[in-house]
């Protein structure tokens, strides 16, 4: 063997330390190109997130809002001006429910809604049936007179289930770990 390398030239010693060379960049490429692969999808699910976010602090929003015009009806405002807010409050909502389909689609189930349009075509999240069902609460908001504490306390709770859907789907501590594995 001390023959064979001994018998080596400079071209040979140069043919062989650069495939020495090349093969070790091949695995370090290979390293560098997995690290990058995990951070487009860390970047993409974060971009995810960050869109989802945005849609619940909407949806935090307006229940909030549709909280106090319960809470406030007949004490800041009159009860015509009551029908006015809730149609608007149903409005929006409606809105984000939709909006958050394409965040929370509905779940394929055999063959459940599948008359329906794509988008309502299975079962629908968790997230967005607390919204369907607060929706409900809403529209039966309101029926007597003076303020509705009693329905605005069911929104609460609501607005609460909600809140612990998308808790679960972004994962904060998650997301937090991933923001420093980036940063």
């Amino acid at each position: 063997m001390q023959e064979f390398f001994e018998s080596f030239g400079v071209e040979q010693w140069l043919t062989l330390v650069s495939a020495a060379l090349a093969i070790f960049s091949f695995f370090l490429n290979l390293r560098l190109v997995a690290r990058q692969e995990k951070r487009n999808r860390v970047s993409m699910k974060m971009a995810h997130d960050s869109d989802v976010i945005g849609w619940s602090d909407e949806v935090v929003t307006l229940l909030a809002h549709a909280q106090e015009m319960l809470v406030e009806k007949g004490v800041s405002y009159n009860e015509d001006d009551f029908r006015a807010r809730r149609s608007d409050v149903r409005a929006r909502l409606s809105a984000l429910i939709d909006r958050g389909r394409l965040f929370f689609p509905n779940r394929k189930d055999g063959d459940y809604g599948k008359d329906k349009e794509a988008g309502f075509q299975g079962r629908r999240h968790p997230a967005l049936h607390v919204l369907v069902d607060a929706y409900g609460i809403i529209d039966g908001a309101g029926a007597a007179p003076g303020p509705d504490r009693e329905t605005s306390d069911k929104l609460t709770a609501h607005r609460r289930k909600f809140m612990a859907e998308i808790f679960t789907s972004v994962d904060p501590v998650r997301r937090g770990e991933n923001m420093k594995e980036l940063t």
